[in-house]
């Protein structure tokens, strides 16, 4: 696990962490810290320092949307594709993730007048096989 991958995690359970001038981590909520998130944090310290302060990091909502479609793929072999959608994330546009097994993950961002989710779904139901 690498130190995106971390952070992924840590959004995923609503946690921020920031970089302190002493070397220390700033975690946020510390309510919502729990012994397993701690010691992970712990043992990715260095990790997580340089990338948080080289700025070098993806964009943590597009990196916990990406983890949770790989997720679901990761928790259903038999299923081609996984698919995820962010409709508060913009005002004007819904955000929708997607996982598709063996090929790769990817972001669109849809008009919200134009978004039908059962139509995107059956489009990507039926061009899933194909090769363009």
């Amino acid at each position: 696990m690498n130190a995106p991958d971390v952070l992924a995690r840590l959004a995923a359970a609503g946690i921020r962490l920031s970089p302190l001038p002493d070397g220390r981590l700033w975690a946020e909520p510390r309510a919502a810290l729990n012994d397993d998130l701690r010691q992970l944090i712990r043992a990715h310290k260095v990790e997580l320092l340089n990338a948080l302060e080289s700025n070098t990091l993806p964009d943590p909502a597009v990196e916990c949307r990406r983890q949770r479609v790989l997720e679901m793929l990761a928790q259903r072999p038999g299923t081609r594709y996984a698919a995820v959608t962010d409709i508060e994330a913009e005002p004007d546009a819904v955000i929708l993730a997607l996982a598709i097994r063996g090929v790769g993950t990817c972001e669109l961002r849809i008009p919200r007048e134009k978004y039908d989710g059962v139509l995107l779904l059956d489009l990507i139901e039926r061009h899933s096989g194909t090769v363009h």
